[in-house]
């Protein structure tokens, strides 16, 4: 199992404008290869094909890890979960990874102004634009959970939120989120390190 969560990391490279908000872990509880074979990974999305773009790229990194898009559809996630649980623990399922997009918000910086030095051409000074007014900039942030359920054991083992600052695409951001979810993970003794 940790080479799943380890495959997570792959998928992202580069910096990351992303960083965990917070996190929690059962007390002692631990993701192991032994317990947990069989995954599913549910990314909770507005519209299916954003949902099919990142639990593809969730699950393109290890065996164990499978996408739920051709089990439920997004109608069916959001209206009986004890239906959606009991099929997946029918199906042979050991736990459950899932992600959703909390909230989006945007948020406003002030960009001071600035003075730019006055250049020379056949003799003349010329000062067009000396003084930059100031301006504000507005980033798109997005906040993401993630949770990761055990069906055996009935209960969640652990919980992160991110926090992404002008992803590009869905697949920049489910990079990052997956970067520093394995990150905490690791830190929290949730899976285990490299050796």
């Amino acid at each position: 199992m940790k080479k799943i969560f380890f495959a997570f990391c792959i998928l992202a490279a580069g910096c990351s404008s992303t960083s965990i908000i917070n996190s929690w872990r059962a007390p002692g509880a631990t993701l192991t290869p032994e317990q947990y074979k069989k995954v599913l990974v549910v990314v909770l999305a507005k519209d299916e094909p954003a949902r099919k773009i990142a639990e593809d790229k969730i699950v393109s990194n290890h065996k164990a890890l499978q996408v739920s898009y051709p089990v439920f559809t997004i109608k069916e996630l959001g209206q009986d979960t004890l239906k959606v649980k009991n099929t997946v623990k029918e199906q042979g399922y050991d736990a459950i990874v899932v992600m959703k997009l909390i909230t989006t918000k945007a948020k406003s910086t002030y960009v001071a102004g600035s003075h730019n030095q006055a250049y020379q051409q056949n003799g003349i000074y010329y000062f067009g634009d000396y003084l930059n007014s100031s301006t504000y900039a507005t980033d798109m942030q997005f906040i993401v959970a993630t949770n990761v359920w055990s069906l055996k054991d009935e209960k969640l083992l652990w919980s992160g939120v991110t926090e992404s600052t002008d992803p590009k695409k869905i697949d920049k951001l489910v990079n990052d989120v997956a970067k520093e979810i394995v990150y905490k993970m690791t830190e929290d003794g949730f899976i285990p390190g490299k050796k």
